[in-house]
Formats: structure tokens, sequence, C-alpha cells
């Protein structure tokens, strides 16, 4: 129980796998997969096809979305045996059953995309330079005994959570006051990469914050202002602030259901990867970006988008004149004392996919979070992320538009109470100036300035009893 309430737990299906016409298929039980208008649908992706079923129940399933746009379908698997790596036949099998929506899904291919990323897209580097910084382990008992309450009234440990036979967590590390407090591997190696999803987000408002602060770039200034390609197009006269704070006021909300369907922002996905679209066409990131069209009024909704997070990388690009990755080296990564290389992963075009598809240790996703602390000294070389800058983030966001979209009620589930708002591509800030960034599928950054605390996770699904209320529970008592 947190904050007087219980955690609820989330729900979880299993779609079975078949081969269909030499393809291998996802066959959920309660046909998850279909077309928006009920009819097959083929998605081409890198070689290999996933089926999306026609639904006989279309109508029921729409209302289920409707009532929970963040259900996602799962397979059933164990990643405890990911403690050893995959043994090549395995790692053979599963390459060569990857598809976007097994990506996109909870499922047994996908977990291994998540640690092997670049076997299907194109990357690039962004570049560690100088000493590794080594962090002082002082390990704190107390942390894996924190202890919420699921809706069954159990009381769950973090520890019995994580180690569980069935936890989707692979990896948590958190620190105190620049040191490592506690730090397990259940469903991965420590010296893996993973993909961080959104957590990658907060890289583009770092950056947004350094160039405000050299005065290169006005956030109160429209796109249109500092892109040329966007003049015309919907985004042209939305302030930057609007889609810092994803509230662009465009038709592109993201959550599991609208990437699946024929949206703006399922379009948008595919052209990430070079599918085609609903009527066969395959757009280039930047044409399905700009092509988005307007819903609303900016700057009155929170509704969160991957596209905004790509529309800042474009905007970071034409002002700083190099590639994201570059950007990522010469501004975070070299001086942030990484233990290794990150990866950013491209578009067909060569776009870098800043929104999700940066991959890393997860002992470096860490210390992308201690740049936000008082101990920021402990890991890097020189201040990455100005005081002033954590400041914009606890106060940019607007409190009205939280609960207005689809995110902001989720979270507010999630860690049993509310945030005040989202801000800066941060999914929640809290009345303690804490702040909090998810990944797709349960990755997750939690931040704590004030106590100097930074929790990072890894994992293939949400937890029974989220990882949100945990961090936030786990932050408070140190």
């Amino acid at each position: 129980m947190l904050n007087g309430r219980k955690v609820r737990r989330r729900p979880a299906t299993s779609p079975a796998l078949v081969y269909r016409n030499g393809n291998i298929c996802a066959a959920p039980r309660d046909n998850q997969y279909r077309s928006a208008r009920g009819t097959p649908l083929l998605l081409a992706c890198l070689g290999v096809f996933v089926c999306f079923q026609p639904s006989e129940v279309e109508a029921q399933q729409s209302a289920n979305n409707d009532a929970d746009p963040y259900a996602v379908p799962r397979e059933d698997f164990s990643i405890r045996a990911l403690q050893e790596g995959y043994s090549a036949k395995t790692a053979y099998s599963l390459s060569s059953q990857w598809t976007l929506q097994k990506f996109l899904d909870v499922t047994e291919a996908g977990a291994y995309s998540y640690m092997h990323l670049a076997e299907f897209l194109p990357h690039a580097v962004i570049r560690r330079d100088g000493p590794v910084a080594v962090l002082t382990v002082n390990p704190n008992a107390a942390i894996g005994d924190t202890t919420l309450e699921d809706t069954d009234g159990t009381s769950v440990t973090l520890d019995r959570m994580v180690n569980a036979a069935d936890s989707p967590v692979q990896g948590i590390m958190v620190l105190h006051r620049g040191e490592i407090a506690y730090e397990t591997y259940p469903g991965m190696r420590k010296t893996d990469n993973h993909v961080w999803m959104s957590n990658a987000k907060i890289l583009s408002s770092l950056l947004i914050g350094q160039l405000e602060e050299e005065n290169r770039i006005d956030v109160q200034e429209t796109v249109g202002h500092y892109l040329s390609e966007a003049k015309g197009t919907a985004w042209e006269n939305i302030k930057v602030l609007d889609v810092l704070n994803m509230q662009s006021g465009l038709d592109l909300e993201e959550n599991p259901a609208s990437r699946k369907g024929d949206t703006p922002y399922g379009r948008f996905a595919k052209s990430e990867i070079g599918a085609p679209n609903s009527e066969g066409v395959v757009e280039t990131h930047n044409e399905a970006l700009l092509r988005i069209p307007r819903l609303r009024e900016p700057g009155n909704v929170f509704e969160y988008s991957s596209a905004n997070t790509q529309m800042l990388g474009l905007l970071i690009e034409a002002i700083t004149g190099v590639r994201l990755n570059e950007a990522l080296t010469e501004r975070v990564w070299r001086h942030s004392g990484m233990v290794g290389d990150g990866l950013l992963g491209l578009s067909p075009q060569g776009n870098g996919i800043i929104h999700g598809l940066v991959s890393s240790r997860l002992e470096d996703l860490a210390k992308t979070g201690l740049l936000y602390t008082p101990s920021w000294d402990k890991t890097a070389s020189r201040r990455v992320v100005s005081k002033n800058m954590i400041v914009t983030i606890q106060s940019a966001g607007r409190e009205e538009n939280y609960m207005k979209g689809t995110l902001g009620p989720h979270l507010a589930d999630a860690f049993g109470e509310r945030p005040l708002f989202n801000a800066y591509q941060w999914d929640a800030v809290f009345a303690d100036g804490d702040i909090y960034k998810s990944g797709m599928n349960g990755q997750g950054i939690y931040v704590s300035p004030q106590r100097d605390v930074v929790i990072v996770w890894f994992a293939t699904g949400g937890s029974s009893i989220p990882m949100e209320a945990f961090a936030r529970a786990i932050a408070k008592s140190l």
C-alpha cells in the first residue's frame, strides 16, 4: 500500500505463435492483433512479416483498448536464464523471428532484440572518452526490503518481486549520494547493453537545455523559426516549449493501442524502420513526421508522443550542425565517465531515433541520472546538467494538462499518487522535485535531486507491482 492506496496488479495476456504462409505470426488468444478495419494486414519488417489477424469481435476489442490503451500482449516466457546470456542456437532462432510487432509487445524475440538491437537496425556510436568513473559500492539492505502491498493484500518486498520466477525485471541499480546502494541483474548480465526505450527522451531535452543556456534556442519561439522544412506543416507555429512538454496539439498521441493502428503515430512508427503504411507506401522518417496533422490548440493537453521527441532531434541537428550521436558524444557521453560507448538506432535515412533507441549498460543509464544530482562529479569531469536546467524541469509543466491525455492517469495509477505535471520530456514531476521518465515495456529512470538518489531499471514488461511505486517509495525512504 502506498499513500493509503493498494498498487494495481498489471494484467497480462499470452499470445501463441504460429506459422502461416511461411511466416512466423502472432495468434493471441483474445485476438489482440488486428488491423483497424478488421482486415488481414502484413507488415514487412526487414524481410520478416508479422501477421495481424482479422477480428470477429472488433467492437469489443476496440472498447477494451479504449478502457486500457496500455494493455500489452505478452508471451509466456521467463527471462531468468538470461543471467548467462543466450546460446548460439537460441540467439539464431530468436533473431529469425524478430518483427516490429514482437519488439513492441512483450515477446521472447523482442526481449532478445532489447539487448541486441544493432542486429536488426543500423546504429551510430555515441563515443565515450577519458577514464571510466568507478562508483563506490555501499550496499543498503533496507532497499531490497522495501515493501509494498499488492491488490490482493499480500505484502511484497522489492527483492521478492524482482527475483520471482515470473518477474520481467532484468536489472536494477540504485545510487545514493553517488554510491551504488543496490544492484541486481536477475534477467541479464551486468555487461549487457539494453535498449533504453523512451528513457532516451531525456537526452533530447538535455541537449535543448544546453542550447538554451548558450542562447542558441528560445523555447518560446516556434518550430518553423528554426526548421525550414516545418514551414507549411502543422508543426510550423508550435512553440518549442509545447513540443518539449508533449502538448503540441497534433494528432500524435502514442500508447500501445495507437502504435498498432492506422493512426498518424502508427504511420510514423512504421516509417522509422522503412515499413510500408496501411496504403502500401513507404514514407521516410521526415515525410511521416511532417505530415502529422493538427488536432487541437497547442499547450492544453499532455498527449505523449515520440514524434515530439523526433522533432526535437531535427531541431538539435539544425542548430548544432552535427548529427545526434555526435552531439551526444561531444556534449554528454565523453564527459560523463561512462563504462562503454552508447548506441543510437537509425532510420533507413539515417535519422537518430533519440526517442527510444539508445542502448547502453544499466550503469551508464544510472550515470546519466547522476548528472541531475548533487553527486554529478562522482561520474562527470564537468557539469553537464546545470542547476538551472534542473529547476526548469521542476517548474516548466502545466498541472492542469497532466490528466487530460492517457499517460498522466496511467502513471498516477502506477505510482499510487498523482505527479504534478510532466516537463521537458520527463513524464512525471512531483511536488518534492523528484522526476521520472518511463520507457516502453518496463524501463525506467527516477531521479531525486533533493535526496541525491537515482533509480534505474531494465525489464521486458511491467511488473506485478509497478516499479514506479517501488522507486518512489525507495527514494522517499533515503
